[in-house]
């Protein structure tokens, strides 16, 4: 039992060392000069891709990027085999340099933010994001997640690890609910979510489309207060998948911090009178705030200037790793009793898309 307890201290003095007294100071300093006008709008991202910046404090915007596997978001970019690939090299190291040449793929361009890894649970055959995920293994997922954004936050962008939780299957994914129990969640589908916040300290998580347990993830306080930020000891910016917040106030009070890709639901003038009525309070807006200030001033990116001039757009290096991911990925399967649907003797030729 000692040694346990003593072990999640550990892990939660690693989760946090981004986080220093003087970030926090920071943070605090900033948010005792904003407007209320400011704090509102500041809990919903701009553009499709960005957070406001705060000009007059000398805070950039966050410029993001989709992921997991390229930055198609903002034009031609390295392609890198998907996450299922990945997870089939067994490599956590090649995971990390995974991770690595997508942030230098991201520095060149100027982005501080990557959204990915994706990390849920291969549970449906037919979810039609499979291939964005890492197989049906926990601890495999854990491993090669935490590798990646290890990779990606060496080069000073933020990860982003998703879709918390129980994404299991896309279709009708706005209304679907994964009915899970507690012990089945963090058996299953927590550990990739918990390594990523305690081993790796990623930056941000991202929220799920589906319902668990009959509540929206964007508005589940036990998911996102209970589990993520006092069992955890998650310090980082929580978003929303694009378009997943459903409901002003039970967002606000369930612990979302940025409604991507805008401020759709907890829309300013909304949330002024909200806060005129008694039903969501100015503390819980500064908190939010104070979670997407804190995180950004961890990564340094108030006085880093993002894009980076040495780094080429079509970068060599970057190529060959993604070429090195797809040559230890592949899988060599033997047809015994014709299991494939190849038939021995008519195929001649077989591409390897």
């Amino acid at each position: 039992m000692l040694w346990g307890v003593l072990t999640l201290q550990c892990l939660f003095s690693t989760a946090q060392k981004r986080f220093t007294a003087d970030v926090e100071q920071q943070a605090e300093k900033i948010l005792s000069q904003m407007t209320l006008d400011e704090k509102l709008s500041y809990i919903g991202g701009i553009n499709w891709m960005y957070t406001r910046p705060l000009e007059r404090f000398g805070i950039p915007r966050l410029k993001m990027s989709d992921g997991p596997q390229e930055l198609g978001t903002h034009g031609p970019s390295t392609a890198y085999p998907c996450a299922l690939m990945l997870a089939a090299t067994w490599n956590e190291q090649l995971a990390t340099e995974y991770g690595s040449a997508l942030g230098k793929d991201c520095r060149a361009r100027g982005v501080h933010v990557v959204l990915g890894p994706a990390v849920n649970i291969y549970r449906a055959p037919m979810c039609g994001r499979n291939f964005e995920y890492m197989g049906e293994d926990p601890y495999l997922t854990s491993r090669m997640a935490t590798g990646y954004i290890k990779g990606v936050q060496g080069q000073g962008v933020m990860a982003t690890i998703k879709h918390f939780i129980a994404n299991n299957s896309d279709y009708d994914r706005d209304h679907i609910s994964s009915d899970i129990d507690e012990r089945t969640l963090n058996e299953i589908y927590f550990p990739s979510f918990r390594a990523a916040v305690q081993e790796a300290e990623v930056g941000a998580v991202m929220s799920s489309y589906n319902l668990l347990n009959g509540i929206y993830t964007t508005e589940h306080p036990w998911l996102l207060k209970d589990v993520l930020r006092q069992q955890w000891g998650f310090k980082g910016i929580l978003m929303s998948d694009w378009g997943s917040t459903h409901h002003c106030i039970p967002a606000v009070k369930g612990g979302l911090d940025l409604e991507m890709p805008a401020g759709s639901k907890m829309q300013p003038e909304e949330l002024k009178y909200y806060l005129r009525t008694g039903d969501i309070t100015i503390e819980m807006i500064d908190e939010k705030v104070r979670h997407i200030l804190q995180t950004l001033l961890a990564f340094g990116f108030r006085e880093t200037q993002q894009p980076d001039t040495h780094i080429p757009l079509n970068n060599p290096q970057c190529a060959q790793t993604a070429l090195n991911v797809a040559s230890e990925g592949l899988v060599l399967l033997k047809n015994t009793n014709q299991i494939l649907p190849i038939r021995s003797g008519k195929v001649k030729t077989i591409a390897v898309v």
